[in-house]
């Protein structure tokens, strides 16, 4: 009998069950070591560690070395392990997404700079760790700026500010949540699509396109995701579809320009009337259930992939793992006030055709006040069918029922 594949996972973050289900089904032995992530996974891996492996506190690599050895593969699920995963796999000459690209991917100022020397669009910015150079740069801007963490993922702590004192409030925010660096750029209009690719050897191999909305032009956290089936997608108006058509192209001299090798990437593109523009890109799997959005409409498993990179292995042959579906989408419920209830699956799905899942985050007591980020989400609802217009209308009423029966109101 063949020896098991043995995957050894540097963090998690949250929502990603999918994954160690997966794992699972597909016979691998898969061991977490996590100390910090909200989401817990312990009883869905074989084994568990609870220990400090993100980026920013420089673990002791020699002893996750150590413990990889054992291993046939390394990768993360989280943003603040990327690089860890890269060193300790490129340590053991196991398959990574490079070191290079790593630390690219936690450093939103180095990712402009570097398209810039490789001739890509970009957009004018600023990054310090002082206060004042944040402010001296919005205040020197025609139009509103975006101030945002250098390091830091899960749309958290950004905030579109005008004028000095917004900028300086924005980073005081920031500095509070413990991050010493901001970045401050132009405001770009225009909507917002992320990339997710599987790249084998630095090429991409397969993509999909996610559609995103955000709560609103003060507030850049993703309420809501939808993949179509790659014969179902909707661009919208011609001049978008022209703007989506080049974004391959952008992504590839993206992962050639980063040195990206081997990795599921997550890249966040704004289409604006002067074309795509890079927001930023990460080395690991999408968050959010993107993931599941695109099983469900392309018929393939981002963490299969990730898998097979990590351990230098093709993808498995098999079935796909979707339904075939034509759209899915997951629409994240965000509220203010306290929690004092729990919306039941049974009343929140009731009658619906296409909104299968839905999870409450948010336990009973909680206060919610404006949103930060990622974690001040409620919940969520998440579904796939036939018909976009019937999801789309679906989702909005799961999500709204759910925010009523936790008693708070929507944001």
């Amino acid at each position: 009998m063949s020896e098991r594949l043995k995957l050894l996972v540097l963090g998690a973050g949250n929502q990603r069950e999918r994954a160690f289900y997966r794992w699972a089904a597909d016979g691998l032995a898969v061991t977490l070591v996590d100390g910090f992530s909200y989401a817990r996974y312990d009883h869905l891996a074989e084994q568990s560690l609870p220990e400090e492996v993100r980026d920013s506190a420089r673990p002791d690599l020699d002893a996750l070395c150590a413990l990889a050895s054992r291993y046939h593969g390394v990768t993360t699920l989280s943003d603040e392990c990327q690089i860890t995963a890269a060193l300790v796999a490129e340590r053991l000459g196991l398959p990574t997404a490079g070191v290079d690209a790593a630390r690219l991917a936690r450093d939103k100022r180095r990712q402009r700079e570097v398209a810039a020397e490789h001739g890509l669009p970009t957009v004018a910015h600023h990054a310090a760790g002082d206060p004042h150079e944040i402010a001296e740069f919005v205040t020197a801007r025609t139009g509103p700026c975006v101030v945002k963490p250098v390091d830091a993922g899960g749309s958290a702590s950004v905030a579109r500010v005008t004028g000095a004192d917004e900028a300086l409030a924005a980073c005081e925010a920031i500095r509070a949540r413990g991050h010493e660096t901001f970045l401050a750029e132009e405001f770009l209009t225009g909507s917002e699509i992320s990339y997710e690719a599987v790249v084998r050897d630095g090429r991409i191999a397969h993509s999909s396109v996610t559609e995103k909305d955000v709560i609103g032009d003060d507030c850049f956290l993703e309420r809501r995701h939808l993949v179509a089936a790659p014969e179902r997608e909707t661009p919208g108006s011609a001049g978008e579809q022209a703007l989506r058509e080049n974004v391959p192209a952008l992504a590839d001299a993206l992962v050639k320009a980063f040195g990206v090798i081997d990795a599921v990437i997550h890249l966040e593109v704004k289409l604006t009337d002067r074309g795509p523009v890079p927001v930023e890109m990460a080395v690991r799997p999408a968050g959010d259930c993107i993931p599941e959005l695109v099983e469900r409409t392309h018929g393939r498993d981002l963490y299969r992939e990730l898998a097979a990179l990590a351990t230098g292995r093709q993808t498995p042959a098999g079935e796909p793992t979707g339904e075939n579906a034509a759209v899915a989408g997951v629409r994240f419920s965000l509220g203010t006030g306290r929690v004092t209830g729990y919306a039941r699956p049974v009343d929140v799905l009731q009658g619906l055709e296409t909104v299968r899942i839905a999870v409450q985050s948010g336990q009973v007591g909680r206060i919610y006040a404006e949103p930060a980020g990622n974690w001040d989400r409620v919940g969520y609802v998440l579904g796939w069918g036939p018909s976009r217009p019937v999801l789309e209308r679906e989702l909005a009423l799961a999500a709204g029922r759910q925010l009523s029966l936790t008693g708070l109101k929507e944001r």
